[in-house]
């Protein structure tokens, strides 16, 4: 474990600096921190897991600023934000969120990290300048973290759905295909915007980062999605009868198939559309993409209020894997800088766009 500040002192900036205590900002991502990152237990209580493809998920984060806190020269914890630019109908808003916050275990539970994470977020804050939402994912079980935001001056904005979906047998379909080229690309984009075009904080920044796939009627394209790989280590998962059925699971094969907690390997849907009543399209399509990636699961992530979660669940047709993913709801909290109250509003009334880069 890391005993002082990088000596990379050109790349750093010193938020905050007292007798014992130090903030440091940087934003090129090292490989110290990536190694880190794979060993930490995310989540807290009865939810957690472990992250190990981390390199590959930082570097295709937007912006991505880690401020470190040194406690009596010791890394003591880390606060990873994200910035991008997301848009609301015709108006656009700059966007910091909290990626990820942790301390060590050393730290854990001294109350030194929750202090200076909250130092951290108002100093972050004080940097941006122009209209501004700030944004905290907050697990629905994680009383600490939303205690904390909320005394910022937080507010929920919405409650986000873990959803999962998963086919012990899925099968290649041959109206799927990758998109490649410019113009489909484009056309792609224009069929995102179409379909979240009365959606909030709604960013595109992800899309093409991995292969994009859509499913084809008659030569239209009526669903697509984005497919993006992941691996977790799951630790624990909920009470009562989750519990059990985590320790056991091992010895259900066919349940193991879509959820092995040693090992989840599943994909990421992001950039998700289909046409009005054209969701089994949508299945096969995310089926195929199963298939070809050589896993059984996919998961991703919607505001409950959005069109696209009630008409997806009302289906029935999710698979097993969504049954677990209930544990996985959390709090969209948020706090605005220089936004006219109308405005935050409209934005509140409206179902919030999220992207599967922002959770894997």
């Amino acid at each position: 474990m890391r005993t002082e500040v990088d000596t990379k002192v050109d790349k750093l900036d010193i938020l905050y600096e007292n007798n014992t205590k130090k903030l440091v900002l940087y934003t090129d991502i090292r490989e110290e921190t990536v190694k880190l990152f794979d060993e930490i237990l995310w989540g807290t209580g009865e939810n957690q897991y472990k992250h190990k493809d981390s390199r590959k998920r930082l570097e295709i984060l937007d912006n991505p600023n880690f401020v470190e806190l040194h406690y009596k020269g010791e890394f003591a914890g880390i606060c990873l934000f994200i910035n991008r630019m997301v848009s609301s109908g015709s108006n656009q808003y700059n966007y910091f969120t909290i990626r990820y916050l942790f301390g060590v275990p050393k730290f854990r539970h001294t109350g030194i990290v929750g202090r200076y994470a909250a130092k951290t977020m108002q100093l972050m804050e004080e940097r941006q300048v122009d209209p501004t939402i700030f944004v905290g994912i907050v697990e629905h079980r994680n009383k600490r973290s939303f205690k904390l935001v909320s005394s910022l001056g937080y507010t929920s904005f919405c409650t986000l759905k873990t959803v999962g979906f998963s086919r012990f047998f899925p099968r290649k379909n041959p109206r799927v295909r990758q998109v490649t080229d410019i113009e489909e690309r484009q056309l792609v984009l224009d069929k995102l915007k179409n379909f979240y075009a009365d959606y909030s904080f709604v960013h595109f920044n992800s899309i093409f980062k991995e292969p994009y796939y859509v499913y084809e009627e008659n030569g239209k394209i009526v669903a697509g999605v984005q497919a993006q790989k992941a691996h977790w280590v799951v630790k624990n998962l909920g009470k009562g009868l989750m519990k059990t059925l985590i320790k056991s699971i091992h010895y259900i094969p066919f349940v193991r198939r879509v959820f092995n907690p040693k090992r989840f390997e599943f994909i990421g849907l992001d950039g998700i559309f289909c046409e009005p009543g054209k969701e089994e399209a949508l299945f096969k399509l995310c089926s195929h993409l199963l298939k070809i990636n050589k896993v059984y699961s996919a998961m991703f992530w919607a505001d409950e209020k959005s069109e696209l979660f009630k008409n997806l669940s009302k289906t029935g047709k999710l698979g097993l894997l969504n049954k677990f993913t209930t544990e996985g709801d959390s709090y969209m909290m948020v706090k605005t800088k220089n936004i006219p109250e109308k405005e935050i509003t409209e934005l509140k009334n409206k179902p919030t766009y999220h992207s599967a880069f922002d959770f894997l």
